[in-house]
């Protein structure tokens, strides 16, 4: 499957291209038919940023999804979440993410305890195998698309599946407010 100039292959076929935790998920998928829609394609790990992605390989913005990972502190708990929104748009951390998750601080997550926890790398950490404690929070806008974009575990890679599949994997919730719209000032 193409998606502007860069060609998807099934996941289960291609297990070099993803770290172990997302080959794992895709493995163990009940469905076959779904399972074969994950799908991953090799990039240069130059362009793994989502605009410079889209804009290096002709893919519409609007596809393509970014991930953060938060702590989430209240008292001696924390959670961690991952928040999912447009290519284009800021996170919410703030007050959205702080009341949903019953937190009193929300902050990006510690790098080295994320790479160590999800064994992904730095650049395209994806909601797709992480922790099973962990909470995938998606902005609603993903629903306006049919097929997703998103890192691949590696930098050298981007995962792309139907958001209806998408929104099946454990722990993905639809919170309103997760992404904020960058605002373009012109002079």
């Amino acid at each position: 499957m193409n998606i502007g100039n860069l060609e998807f292959k099934p996941i289960i076929e291609n297990k070099n291209l993803v770290p172990k935790c997302i080959y794992d998920l895709v493995n163990d998928w009940d469905n076959l038919e779904e399972k074969n829609k994950f799908m991953v394609a090799e990039i240069n790990p130059d362009f793994a940023d989502g605009n410079k992605l889209c804009e290096e390989y002709n893919i519409d913005k609007k596809i393509g999804f970014n991930c953060l990972i938060v702590e989430c502190k209240k008292n001696e708990v924390i959670k961690y979440c991952a928040l999912i929104v447009p290519v284009g748009y800021k996170y919410n951390m703030g007050s959205v993410v702080r009341k949903y998750t019953n937190s009193r601080v929300v902050s990006v997550a510690p790098l080295d305890y994320v790479l160590e926890k999800t064994q992904m790398e730095y650049g395209s950490i994806t909601p797709i195998g992480l922790p099973k404690d962990w909470m995938i929070l998606v902005d609603p806008l993903i629903k306006e698309q049919k097929q997703i974009i998103i890192g691949g575990g590696l930098v050298n890679a981007k995962i792309s599946l139907p958001t209806e599949l998408f929104l099946k994997i454990p722990n993905v919730e639809i919170v309103d407010g997760v992404a904020k719209e960058i605002i373009q000032w012109c002079n």
